[in-house]
C-alpha cells in the first residue's frame, strides 16, 4: 500500500515519473460524500503507482470542485500547487510552465443512480481537453465498461458537463488574484460521474478500467 501524505485540505501520493497522469477525488470527505470515488482512487494508485488526490475537508467547507473564491482560496491555492509540484516532479514543464507532453486527469466523482445514464463523462463542452483525446477517452471507457462490466450507458457532457474549474488547468484563471496562468493544450482534464450501483457493487472493475486507461494513454500520447 503506498503512502498518501496529508496536508490541510488534501491528501497527495506523488507516483512513477513514467507516468504522465493523477487521478483524484474532490469528494471524498463526509458528511456529504461522494462515497467509494476515495476507494477507487487508492486503488488505482496502488495498482499502479499513478500520482493520486483525495480531499479530506468536506465540500460544504471548502470545495474543490467550484471556481477559486473567498470560502474554497486556501483549499484550491493548495490544490493547484500540489498539481504543479506533481508536473514539476515528473519533469515535463517547459520554461515558461505549460505542458511538453501531453497529460491525463481524471476526477473521479459520484451521483445518483439515473434510469438511463451509468457514467458521464464532463468535459466542458470540449473545454477541458482535446478533441482527438476526447475521442479516444470515451471510446475506451465504453469499450473497457462492456468488457469488464456489462454493456451500461455512458454519457459525455450532459446533465454533469463538468465544472467550470475543471478548465482552469488548461486554460488559465483569469478571475484569480493569484494569476493562475494554466498549463496549455497538453492538458487533459475528464470530470467522471459514477452511478452509485457502480461505484459500491464494481470497485474492483472500475480500479482496472482507470488503470488500464492511464497506462495507455501514456503509450498511445508521448
Amino acid at each position: 500500500m503506498v503512502n498518501f501524505t496529508e496536508k490541510k485540505f488534501i491528501k497527495v501520493y506523488l507516483g512513477n515519473k513514467e507516468i504522465h497522469s493523477h487521478i483524484d477525488a474532490v469528494h471524498a470527505c463526509p458528511p456529504n460524500a461522494d462515497v467509494f470515488t476515495g476507494d477507487i482512487v487508492e486503488g488505482v494508485v496502488n495498482k499502479i503507482k499513478c500520482s493520486g488526490i483525495i480531499a479530506i475537508i468536506y465540500r460544504k467547507k471548502a470545495d474543490l470542485n467550484r471556481p477559486r473564491n473567498i470560502n474554497n482560496k486556501e483549499a484550491i491555492d493548495e490544490y493547484r500547487q500540489t498539481i504543479r509540484k506533481n508536473l514539476k516532479h515528473i519533469e515535463i514543464l517547459d520554461e515558461n510552465g505549460k505542458l511538453l507532453k501531453p497529460y491525463l486527469h481524471l476526477a473521479i466523482h459520484g451521483m445518483k443512480n439515473r434510469q438511463n445514464v451509468d457514467i458521464e463523462i464532463g468535459t466542458r463542452y470540449g473545454k477541458t481537453c482535446s478533441p482527438e483525446v476526447r475521442k479516444w477517452f470515451v471510446n475506451e471507457i465504453v469499450n473497457k465498461i462492456e468488457k469488464y462490466i456489462e454493456k451500461k450507458k455512458v454519457q459525455v457532457d450532459g446533465r454533469f458537463p463538468g465544472d467550470p474549474s475543471k478548465s482552469v488547468h488548461r486554460c488559465g484563471d483569469q478571475t484569480s488574484d493569484l494569476n493562475y496562468l494554466g498549463y496549455g493544450t497538453n492538458f487533459n482534464t475528464f470530470q467522471i460521474e459514477i452511478s452509485r450501483t457502480l461505484r459500491e457493487k464494481h470497485q474492483t472493475e472500475l480500479i482496472k478500467i482507470f488503470s488500464d486507461i492511464i497506462m495507455k494513454f501514456n503509450e498511445e500520447f508521448k
